[in-house]
């Protein structure tokens, strides 16, 4: 090997790392400047780096539905200004349409020059409380159209010569329910990027240019390169699985996902043909969304050693039928796209994969479904909009491992945190009256699921609204190898004493002072068969009371008395299901 060789290798390594780091900083510098418990604590944002051309290079912190889609509202800046982008402009977007997810997650993109040389983007690409629309917060159950769900931003110059266009922020800002919240956190995504910037410039000024441009192009190469190789490793073939959604908020049947994974050679191919189309209701799927879940999906089952970034997914094809679910015709609305379909398209090519090499991926993961409140807190007269991110449920079991408790859903992979409860209690009028993990709802298996979770909070000020939206109240987290399903999630909302059934997607409800909200999360798939648990776990399960003595018995064979584990009748009563298999 020449010594022009290792320092190429010696580089590429630093400098991909670097901007690895960048990235993370990027986060904390969002995380702790930030206004809104939405960022501050439950972290729902994203932030990435792009070369010149719009090419992902980096993308380590936050929930990758967001940070992969930082490429695409990259390339949309770069197609509607392909030679007006100058030093000291910041652009805003959100269309999902052109570059964004949903409407809530807004991207702010940043380039970077060196010696007028465009180099780089750095994007932060966050969820806003509310962003406008005809509900608080902006997800509408009942919304038929995008318009009706907030302000539509295309890709904007919102900065020229490190100032704000004044006008734009303003157009923004009056069009949402909270604009001081709003333009707090605009300005901390911007500072994240700022933050960003003079990394990557002191980064550039340490190796030139041409070093760190070179490193790039190898790293991409590089990944490109490991990524065909872990996809020849995958049998030819086509695998195929479906999954449902529950409903859309005005029709009752179930909405099919449906997907083909083709292997052949170095490429692979996720194709939705078979999709149900288009729908009435906010379940519809962004393009930029339903491309990030499937590659997201893919790169889970080749392994967490390959970079996430454009070189791998150069290997992977898409196929997103037009008008279907996954690639609607404008004006559809879309607003539950990042959290319910998104995770079902992640969930349906896990299963699907997983025909082909079995154990490299997990059960089904929550999904989610909770409300959205929001009103004048009696407190400080303030207009508030929350959101219960302590309804989240828990994970799915893989081979090797069970499922962790207190999981986001597949398409967030655990990256959205829940917020502390006191905390909680400050930033919105309500009262926590228990929050804790449920019994028998971990779904069952060699492997259990997490459990899910039971939540339950009470508000204290008058005439307030919730809006509940989500999904997984008729289609449980799937099992894998023999594992069980998890649970159902069930939700109730108790006004002026009276218990109701929740749906999952509903339009507003008026709040009266003490009315409560009383949520039970989805607990995770199981994987492989139960009967397959060591008895000795199954009883840690049981003292932990994660399951019921009658679920270690009718579901595990496990015979539990008050003095341990009866092993004569649990062998006894395995062996009557299990052939002759000694524990």
């Amino acid at each position: 090997m020449t010594r022009t060789t290792t320092e190429d290798m010696i580089n590429r390594t630093v400098i991909a790392n670097r901007l690895d780091s960048i990235t993370k900083e990027m986060g904390l510098a969002l995380e702790h400047s930030a206004h809104s418990p939405i960022f501050a604590e439950a972290c729902d944002f994203a932030c990435c780096i792009c070369d010149r051309d719009g090419q992902l290079v980096s993308q380590l912190s936050g929930i990758p539905i967001l940070a992969t889609a930082g490429s695409f509202s990259v390339k949309s800046v770069l197609r509607k200004y392909p030679n007006s982008i100058t030093n000291g402009d910041v652009f805003i977007i959100n269309d999902p349409y052109d570059g964004g997810n949903h409407l809530p997650d807004i991207g702010i993109i940043t380039p970077v020059f060196f010696e007028d040389n465009l180099m780089f983007f750095c994007v932060s690409r966050a969820h806003h409380g509310d962003i406008g629309g005809s509900t608080a917060g902006s997800y509408n159950p009942k919304a038929t159209e995008i318009f009706q769900e907030g302000i539509r931003i295309p890709p904007t110059k919102l900065m020229r010569n490190n100032e704000f266009m004044g006008e734009i922020l303003d157009l923004i800002l009056i069009n949402t329910r909270n604009p001081n919240m709003l333009k707090s956190d605009l300005l901390a995504q911007i500072g994240a990027n700022k933050v960003a910037a003079k990394r990557i410039l002191e980064m550039v000024e340490a190796y030139t240019p041409a070093v760190v441009n070179k490193a790039i192009a190898k790293t991409l190469e590089q990944t490109e390169m490991l990524t065909k190789k872990r996809i020849r490793e995958i049998p030819d073939g086509i695998y195929r699985a479906t999954e449902y959604i529950d409903d859309d908020g005005f029709q009752e049947e179930p909405v099919k996902i449906e997907i083909a994974v083709k292997v052949e050679g170095e490429r692979l191919l996720v194709d939705f043909a078979g999709t149900d189309p288009q729908v009435k209701g906010f379940i519809n799927t962004s393009v930029v969304t339903a491309t990030t879940a499937s590659g997201i999906a893919v790169l889970w089952f080749l392994g967490d050693d390959i970079p996430r970034n454009d070189g791998a997914f150069r290997c992977i094809d898409v196929h997103l039928p037009k008008g279907s679910l996954v690639n609607p015709y404008e004006p559809a609305p879309m607003t539950l796209c990042t959290l319910t379909p998104a995770s079902e398209m992640i969930g349906a090519i896990f299963q699907a994969l997983n025909q082909a090499v079995p154990g490299r991926v997990p059960a089904g993961y929550t999904r989610y479904a909770g409300p959205s409140y929001y009103g004048r807190d009696p407190r400080n007269s303030r207009y508030y909009v929350g959101f219960s991110f302590c309804s989240t449920g828990s994970g799915g079991a893989m081979q090797g491992r069970d499922g962790k408790s207190y999981m986001s859903p597949m398409s967030n992979f655990g990256g959205v945190k829940t917020p502390d409860i006191e905390s909680n209690e400050i930033q919105y009028p309500h009262i926590t009256l228990y929050h804790e993990m449920e019994t028998d709802t971990a779904g069952a298996g060699e492997y259990r699921g997490g459990a899910g979770m039971k939540y339950a909070f009470e508000l204290y000020d008058e005439g307030s609204h919730i809006v509940n939206f989500g999904d997984g109240m008729k289609f449980a987290p799937y099992g894998l190898n023999g594992g069980n399903q998890g649970s159902l999630n069930k939700g109730f909302f108790v006004h002026q004493g009276e218990p109701v059934v929740m749906a999952s997607k509903e339009a507003p409800r008026c709040v009266a002072k003490g009315d409560q909200v009383i949520l039970s999360s989805c607990g995770g798939g199981g994987w492989g068969k139960p009967l397959d648990r060591p008895v000795e776990k199954v009883y840690a399960d049981v003292l932990d009371e994660i399951i019921s003595l009658k679920t270690a018995k009718e579901i595990y064979g496990v015979v539990i008395t008050e003095t341990g584990i009866d092993y004569d009748q649990t062998n006894q009563f395995r062996n009557s299901k299990n052939g002759n298999k000694r524990v």
